[in-house]
């Protein structure tokens, strides 16, 4: 609900803002666009901004929607007749058939105050096979003044016959300047660059992670990986304790760790670092593995990744994972 009572944009937004009002200006909306790019970089917020927009009766100077109108007011309130949000009915659960059969049908499809009848789906990538046929019949077959707006970090788990019948807005990652200008504005402790590299370079995910004990946590983490690797301590007993935590920033940490020493493994000059406040350990960590071992461990990462929300066991995924890092030395040395 934040998102509804909030229309504002975030600054690295302002480009494709621009481009899509342009778009809308000239009437030359798509009947369904498709927001994509990485966690935290504020794809809700945009899709849900442009749906407050086109349902504004009086748009400002920017062409953000003027907060005071009749449109407005009722879409802040959740009540607006041609605005509808579909999302899974529990967080990681999937969108399913009759939720999008509600919505999707010709009368449902129909605005009902003379404009646009705009839909937005989120996370799009939630939506299952049966769910996404059912939407794939509307991209066919498009009501006039209808927008469906469909929002996903994912867009590889859409189908292929649904990606082809959107045009995609891809948002990219701020420049650094003005990522770290805006985070510095957002945190009161830490070094907002640190957490920027942390968030790989997504303001809204380094937003988060600029939590108190969390730089401490992901610290600790690092040396049950490096005790992993030397047979220091079980990988089934860190997987115990990982598990606890949310697998998502679980996976997005090792990933980064790996990348970070793959950099380091590179050249001589000084790499651009996820962690750089973990340097030596991760160089230590890069000195004993070579490349091919580091490339499957990570491809191993990405697969995880790509399958969160998968009825897949959290548990056994990072079991797996941290069983395959601490044999990676020895696989090393018989290379």
């Amino acid at each position: 609900m934040s998102e509804t009572l909030e229309p504002r944009l975030y600054p690295w937004q302002q480009a494709i803002w621009q481009h899509l009002l342009a778009a809308h200006k000239a009437e030359r909306l798509p009947h369904a666009l498709l927001f994509t790019g990485a966690e935290g970089l504020g794809k809700s917020r945009l899709a849900t901004t442009f749906a407050q927009a086109l349902l504004c009766g009086a748009l400002s100077d920017t062409g953000q929607p003027c907060g005071a109108c009749r449109g407005c007011h009722l879409f802040q309130v959740g009540n607006h007749p041609d605005y509808r949000r579909i999302e899974p009915e529990e967080k990681g659960k999937a969108i399913k058939i009759d939720t999008i059969r509600a919505f999707v049908d010709k009368g449902a499809l129909m605005a009902q105050a003379g404009g646009y009848k705009v839909i937005v789906i989120e996370p799009a990538d939630a939506m299952n096979s049966a769910a996404a046929n059912s939407l794939l019949k509307t991209l066919e077959e498009p009501v006039p003044w209808t927008i469906i707006i469909l929002v996903t970090s994912r867009p590889g788990r859409l189908p292929a016959t649904i990606r082809s019948r959107c045009q995609r807005i891809t948002c990219p990652v701020p420049p650094r300047k003005q990522a770290i200008q805006w985070l510095a504005s957002q945190v009161e402790e830490g070094d907002p660059a640190l957490f920027l590299a942390m968030g790989s370079g997504a303001p809204l995910l380094a937003k988060q992670l600029a939590v108190p004990g969390l730089l401490q946590e992901r610290a600790g983490m690092v040396d049950e990986f490096h005790a992993a690797l030397n047979g220091r301590e079980d990988p089934v007993t860190i997987a115990g304790r990982w598990d606890k935590l949310e697998l998502p920033r679980v996976l997005n940490w090792m990933s980064g760790w790996l990348i970070d020493m793959l950099r380091l493994k590179f050249g001589k000059q000084p790499p651009t670092l996820y962690n750089p406040d973990q340097l030596q350990r991760l160089q230590a960590m890069a000195q004993v593995l070579d490349f091919k071992v580091l490339y499957g461990m990570l491809d191993r990462v990405y697969e995880a990744n790509r399958t969160l929300g998968s009825q897949l066991n959290s548990l056994m995924t990072l079991e797996s994972i941290l069983l395959a890092w601490a044999n990676s030395k020895k696989i090393t040395t018989r290379a």
